[in-house]
């Protein structure tokens, strides 16, 4: 633990719970924005916005030019109700820190004021990037279009894993997330009475057909050895129990780990969409939308960061990350300033929530993760600044 984070323990926790009281759904995250420039005003260090509610806080050091470093958290919460019943709870009805994302934003903001405390030392820059809009993908690709992570040498994050316990550190050589792409089919048929389909074009047997055949792709036209994934969560056709349907529309997911099998299966759905639709004389139209490519931690930076990990929670305690078919959009700012992700044991039997899986009413955190991943975050940092460019 860096002693700097330790002493601001304390901070960091009464930080976490406020943002955990006060969550706001993606690319709404106004207060929150506010209260990280408040935050970062106190202590010194200059913001601007990126986008309505993207902050990025500069530190540059005293002793002049050097390395940029971009330190990144992101701010949104989730629509799920809070169950729990703590003092700290959503004051939002409908809309809870369901993922972590409070906990980020606390640690990196306890890192900020650590780091302020150096600056004397420190030769370079670091960008504090408070992102929003994770859960949809939308938040990464603003910093990058603003331009503010020009320049930069190195990247580094953070989140909290339920599913490990605190005191440990999940983090891979190679792939940890998978890319995250939203498609749509609409199929167009033609109405008809049940009796007689020949004068209809059934679009709900032409969408079943093509849900169907989408499993294929997965199964026959990419190595096993290639994690992949196809899902489909919505089907919606029909207009009476006796009518042929004239519309229907699939949505679904595209989930790899290779930029040529994502490119593969998404043309691939494509064309099966189309070619399933006309045996049936209907027709379909598919649009197609990315939200981040796969995160895949550079090996480099991964061999600069594992001591340092192994430093913050001692040897024995980094471990491997399982891979997942979840998507975070830190990886499109991985694609353009080499970096790595670290995932932060959060769970704890004394913490009841803290082993529940992400994305449910009753999540929580061990509160002892905060300052784990608030010296993440300033080791990274003072050991980046401090190589040759």
């Amino acid at each position: 633990m860096h002693p700097l984070i330790e002493q601001d323990k304390d901070y960091i926790i009464s930080l976490r719970r406020w943002f955990h009281s006060h969550p706001e759904l993606s690319m709404k995250e106004y207060n929150t924005a506010a209260r990280i420039e408040e935050e970062l005003s106190a202590l010194g260090i200059p913001t601007r916005r990126v986008g309505e509610t993207g902050v990025l806080g500069v530190l540059k050091g005293r002793k002049g030019p050097g390395r940029r470093v971009v330190l990144r958290a992101d701010t949104d919460a989730l629509p799920i109700q809070d169950e729990k019943a703590v003092l700290y709870a959503s004051q939002c009805p409908g809309v809870m820190h369901a993922c972590g994302h409070d906990a980020h934003t606390a640690a990196l903001l306890g890192a900020a004021r650590a780091l302020k405390k150096l600056e004397d030392s420190l030769s370079g820059e670091i960008g504090f990037v408070f992102q929003p809009g994770e859960e949809y993908g939308k938040g990464a690709v603003l910093f990058l279009q603003d331009g503010a992570l020009e320049g930069a040498d190195r990247s580094f994050g953070v989140h909290m894993q339920s599913n490990l316990p605190v005191g440990q550190v999940a983090m891979n050589l190679g792939a940890e997330n998978a890319s995250v792409d939203h498609f749509t089919i609409r199929i167009h048929g033609r109405s008809a009475h049940v009796s007689t389909p020949e004068l209809g074009a059934d679009a709900l047997y032409a969408a079943a057909q093509i849900v169907t055949a989408l499993q294929g792709l997965v199964g026959r036209l990419k190595s096993p050895t290639d994690p992949a994934l196809i899902g489909v969560g919505v089907l919606r056709s029909g207009e009476g129990y006796n009518i042929v349907a004239r519309e229907a529309v699939i949505e679904g997911t595209v989930r790899c780990f290779s930029q040529e099998t994502r490119a593969m299966i998404n043309g691939k759905i494509a064309d099966t969409a189309r070619g399933v639709a006309a045996l049936y004389n209907t027709t379909a139209e598919i649009e197609t939308e990315s939200f981040t490519r796969a995160l895949i931690n550079d090996a480099r930076v991964y061999a600069e960061t594992a001591p340092l990990v192994e430093k913050v929670v001692g040897r024995g305690n980094l471990v491997v990350k399982e891979l997942s078919l979840g998507g975070d959009d830190m990886a499109e700012i991985m694609a353009v300033v080499p970096g790595v992700y670290a995932f932060v044991g959060s769970g704890s039997e004394a913490v009841p929530g803290s082993r529940l899986a992400h994305h449910t009413p009753g999540f929580d955190i061990d509160e002892r993760c905060l300052t784990i991943a608030a010296s993440l975050y300033v080791e990274s940092a003072l050991f980046w600044l401090k190589q040759r460019t």
